[in-house]
């Protein structure tokens, strides 16, 4: 049956297989039957009664479709064929209590017109081409895959099964860094880092049960190599603490891992790792220069990258006109830490700016970080510097001298013998030891360096 309008404004029983391409009003009570199907190329907005017990209702516009109206419906079997690229739009709550089939499209949630998927609702066919962007609620005592996704990826987030039927479980997903909102430096010891380009934020908004959370990767996840090194990392207010390694599925292109045990706060959730593999994506350790010979030498270390094609170095008189000096290649993929170096060789006798920025292979551009650095002409011989600090882990000592030895103390002045010194790379690792104040006394062949360094995880 093909109609230009349906409106109901009293009861409408159906028991057949309507074909409606146009919207659809339900002012009055539509009741459906086991068995009967209906799609629907319009909107549908509902002031009334809908009683859905049929087979099937499916949503297959070619243009943006809504689902609104004064009422919340509860559909039984809903299934998502929209073809256009705008999807469905929710302006109003949906609950699905069977199975909602994703075929095509996007349903796009907020917080307000939110999708609930019922203690009885199961999902299926979720893919790139069709999820549910924005919120997602699910209610109930068994494990679930949220159907989340953002842009055109699908990106789901799973839990295990909560003890209670009523409990509820919110997930939405965010494809861009948690650092804007969840500082990435701000993080617990058996992190190496975490994710910088999604998170998911997944709430326990109704009951109180421990679940186990499992978080997926692929090709949108800006690099897994080593499955085993990953970590679920949960954000608890002040900083990204460690959910452990349940086990993983999958390869290193697409899988999931799980917490090692039942999670008991929620929030913000990203993968991590608890070694410098995984880039997710390049990570830039620090970015220094400093004056040698008379000339500026810029250095800056990445922990690791993904598809970095290459580095971009600009110059500033005052931080705000800034002019291109250099391209350094990057390394492609790498897990490996790289340090990079570049030297101005302009000769100019005024203090700069420098600035350096990334750019992937796919052509996107981040700008990492600005310094600052005085007159090369006029700076005294034999400096040393340290970089970074306060720091993590490794610190690098930036001079133009051969170093000869490097004794590590703590803040009584004792001698740590078990410090990580690298004479050749001009290196101390500081991973073995805890949080605090450190003194380095640097000797090379013409002079003595007292430095003070302050160790700084979380």
């Amino acid at each position: 049956m093909v109609m230009r309008q349906f409106i109901i404004i009293g009861i409408l029983f159906l028991a057949w297989t309507p074909e409606i391409r146009a919207q659809v009003t339900n002012s009055g009570n539509l009741r459906t039957f086991t068995g009967a199907t209906m799609t629907i190329y319009g909107d549908v907005t509902n002031n009334g009664t809908v009683s859905d017990s049929g087979a099937l209702i499916t949503l297959a516009g070619s243009n943006l479709q809504t689902i609104g109206g004064s009422v919340v419906m509860t559909l039984n079997n809903l299934t998502l064929n929209n073809t256009s690229a705008s999807g469905i739009n929710l302006t109003q709550a949906l609950n699905v209590r069977g199975t909602m089939t994703f075929t095509d499209g996007y349903l796009n949630t907020t917080a307000g017109n939110i999708l609930t998927m019922t203690s009885t609702s199961a999902v299926s066919g979720v893919s790139n081409n069709s999820f549910v962007s924005g919120p997602v609620v699910k209610t109930g005592n068994t494990a679930f895959v949220f159907p989340v996704g953002k842009n055109v990826v699908y990106a789901p987030i799973a839990i295990a099964a909560p003890a209670v039927v009523t409990d509820q479980f919110t997930a939405e997903y965010f494809q861009v860094s948690p650092n804007a909102l969840y500082s990435t430096s701000s993080l617990e010891p058996a992190l190496h880092h975490v994710s910088e380009c999604e998170y998911w934020m997944l709430n326990r908004t109704t009951g109180t049960s421990d679940v186990a959370v499992t978080l997926s990767w692929d090709t949108r996840s800006c690099g897994v190599t080593v499955p085993t090194d990953l970590r679920v990392a949960r954000w608890d207010g002040a900083q990204w603490t460690d959910k452990g390694n349940g086990g993983t599925t999958g390869t290193s292109a697409t899988g999931t891992v799980i917490s090692s045990a039942a999670v008991t706060g929620f929030g913000p959730f990203t993968l991590a790792s608890s070694t410098a593999s995984n880039p997710l994506p390049v990570a830039l350790s620090w970015f220094a220069a400093q004056c040698e010979n008379k000339q500026a030498i810029l250095r800056w270390n990445t922990e690791s990258e993904l598809q970095n094609d290459f580095f971009t170095i600009e110059s500033s008189w005052n931080a705000l006109d800034w002019h291109y000096a250099a391209t350094i290649d990057g390394a492609g993929t790498s897990t490996a830490p790289t340090t990079y170096s570049w030297t101005d060789t302009s000769g100019s006798d005024r203090s700069k700016y420098y600035r350096l920025s990334q750019t992937d292979l796919n052509g996107e551009k981040t700008i990492h970080g600005i310094i600052y650095l005085k007159s090369c002409l006029s700076a005294p011989e034999n400096t040393l510097s340290i970089y970074p600090n306060p720091a993590r882990s490794s610190v690098y000592l930036l001079t133009e001298e051969t170093i000869t030895d490097v004794i590590v103390m703590d803040a009584e002045g004792k001698v740590l013998e078990n410090a990580g010194v690298d004479l050749e790379n001009k290196q101390v690792d500081f991973s073995a030891f805890p949080n605090g104040v450190y003194y380095l006394k640097i000797v090379t062949k013409t002079k003595h360096f007292n430095e003070k360094v302050v160790l700084v995880r979380d």
